[in-house]
């Protein structure tokens, strides 16, 4: 069934007995190799594989005990499952830097392993269990490792003296040579060490960095598809409201949702549209509540070389990682925020303006696309920042067709103008009250205001003023047609009501540069919200799985 082997200064029956009994298997085969020094582990484990009369060993250290039952048979369904692996563990990473140094970014290491000294236990945590299931990894930790002698392509390296960093070897040599390598979960034991690196260790490392530098990094390359659940963190400068980069977060947050993701909106929340995002069950943080970190009170306070420190005010401290598979940003400073606190972990930025500098890319080798919402953003972007065309994808703003449609639409004459009333919407504004007064038809105007002439506008009689709304869809269906600076949420959702609408294109200063009124385009679905996350959802897995 199993072989169990290990390499120990003097055999304890004691600890032969507890692999027996813990096992949940009949009889397994033990190989203990007593060794003071003279063999390396590499020597001591091919020995073992050699002597073995089962296909599936187990090597392991002696300083362990198992917080588990049954864990042999657990392993034997692990390969009754999943026959095509050749090497699994408790502890790995899903990839191995060119420094060799596999725990480097702890994001991508794997597992769940329990340590136990000076009087004290603690788990260590390197990423959420998966149960049953088996985490594909480069290597494994040599803690603990299961190999399936029909799969696996190479044994352990006896150039390697001593006992340290044979496990990532053989893991990596294995790896490179196409044998499926994983975690488990299912399987927990407590080792009785804090598991440190020595001055050996180092030296084996080096070598081996230096062996193999036109081989390294190597990394899992996963296989996701469309289906395949994401974790995915969303981030933009508010989530309050219904501006047009806001509302663009929460179409998304919704779509990718529907499309097998796990979503955290995180931003300066605490407003209607945060609170209409949690009613849809999208997770929505705070800044000062950002994944992994904590707020410094002055009143909590760590532990340092020094003694007790107590924690500064409105000072951000880092207490774990976090386990998202890529972060969306929106807006310069919330891309450079996240740079800062997740620099690990693979990004994608959607930019939402060419004339606003709040919208100015941020160039960090974590992002790698840039979501343009017009052509006009890409065009921008490539010639003024020199970002490569290859890293940005034209993909327009995502529109709700259950609330912008054909259906119960109607003319009662007046022209809509959604957006912020602001210094950059001023000179359309106000060339939209004379155009409506030339055509007799009233002016609507629905937004947050944030200027110092909308009080002028409104004593034209023709000129009416809404406060921002979630519900803008009647504004819409009811208008004659639609006007709004840029290619913006407005004229778009006007088209999926068959409206017409102007797109004035202004300069950063809002200075009209021209204006043009167009009519529905024939491809109008490529705007539904579904079709639009489905894009974006397949530029993330293109990201991961490279």
């Amino acid at each position: 069934m199993i072989t169990i082997g290990f390499s120990t200064r003097k055999i304890d029956n004691n600890f032969v007995e507890l692999l027996k009994k813990s096992s949940g298997i009949s009889n397994p085969e033990i190989i203990p190799v007593e060794n003071n020094g003279q063999f390396s582990l590499t020597e001591v484990y091919n020995k073992i594989l050699n002597d073995s009369k089962n296909d599936i060993v187990i090597l392991c250290h002696d300083d362990i005990y198992f917080d588990s039952k049954n864990w042999g048979q657990k392993i034997l369904n692990h390969f009754k499952r999943n026959p095509d692996y050749g090497v699994l563990g408790l502890a790995g990473s899903t990839q191995l830097p060119s420094s060799a140094k596999w725990w480097e970014d702890f994001s991508k290491m794997r597992g769940i392993v329990n340590h136990e000294h000076g009087g004290k236990k603690w788990e260590s945590k390197y990423s959420s269990s998966l149960g049953n299931q088996i985490d594909d990894t480069v290597l494994v930790d040599g803690l603990f490792i299961v190999i399936n002698k029909n799969n696996i392509k190479q044994t352990f390296n006896e150039d390697i003296k001593g006992f340290h960093f044979y496990d990532v070897d053989f893991s990596f040599r294995n790896f490179i040579d196409n044998v499926k390598i994983g975690v488990m979960y299912d399987v927990r034991v407590t080792h009785k060490s804090i598991g440190e690196t020595n001055e050996q260790w180092e030296k084996n490392r080096e070598v081996f960095a230096e062996k193999y530098k036109d081989v390294l990094p190597v990394k899992v390359k996963r296989n996701l598809t469309i289906d395949s659940p994401l974790k995915v963190l969303l981030s933009c400068l508010f989530f309050k409201t219904f501006t047009g980069s806001e509302m663009y977060v929460y179409e998304l947050a919704k779509g990718l949702k529907k499309l097998n993701c796990d979503v955290t909106v995180l931003s300066d929340t605490n407003g209607p549209l945060s609170k209409l995002a949690q009613q849809q069950g999208i997770k929505v943080l705070p800044f000062n509540n950002s994944p992994g970190y904590k707020m410094g009170d002055g009143k909590w306070g760590f532990n340092t070389p020094q003694g007790p420190q107590p924690s500064q005010q409105n000072v951000m401290y880092k207490m774990s990682e976090v386990d998202f598979d890529i972060i969306h940003t929106q807006h310069t400073p919330v891309t450079n925020q996240m740079c800062q606190m997740y620099p690990n972990i693979d990004k994608i930025s959607t930019i939402h303006s060419e004339v606003i500098e709040l919208e100015n890319p941020v160039l960090n080798e974590s992002i790698k696309k840039y979501i343009c919402i017009r052509p006009e953003i890409q065009e921008h972007i490539v010639n003024k920042f020199g970002i490569s065309v290859g890293n940005t994808e034209v993909i327009y703003n995502p529109i709700d067709t259950n609330r912008f449609n054909n259906k119960n639409v109607k003319d009662d004459g007046y022209i809509l103008f959604v957006g912020t009333i602001d210094y950059l919407r001023e000179y359309a504004i106000k060339d939209l009250v004379e155009y409506s007064k030339s055509i007799g038809k009233e002016l609507w105007l629905v937004g947050e205001n944030k200027s110092n002439y909308l009080n002028d506008i409104l004593s034209n009689p023709h000129v009416k003023y809404h406060n921002a709304t979630s519900k803008v869809e009647s504004f819409v269906k009811n208008c004659t047609e639609t006007a709004g600076i840029l290619l913006g949420r407005t004229t778009i959702e006007g088209w999926m009501c068959g409206k017409p609408g102007w797109i004035y294109n202004v300069n950063e200063s809002g200075e009209i540069l021209n204006k043009e009124r167009f009519d529905i385009p024939k491809d109008v679905n490529k705007f539904d919200s579904i079709e639009v996350a489905k894009k974006i959802k397949e530029e993330y897995i293109k990201i991961l799985n490279d």
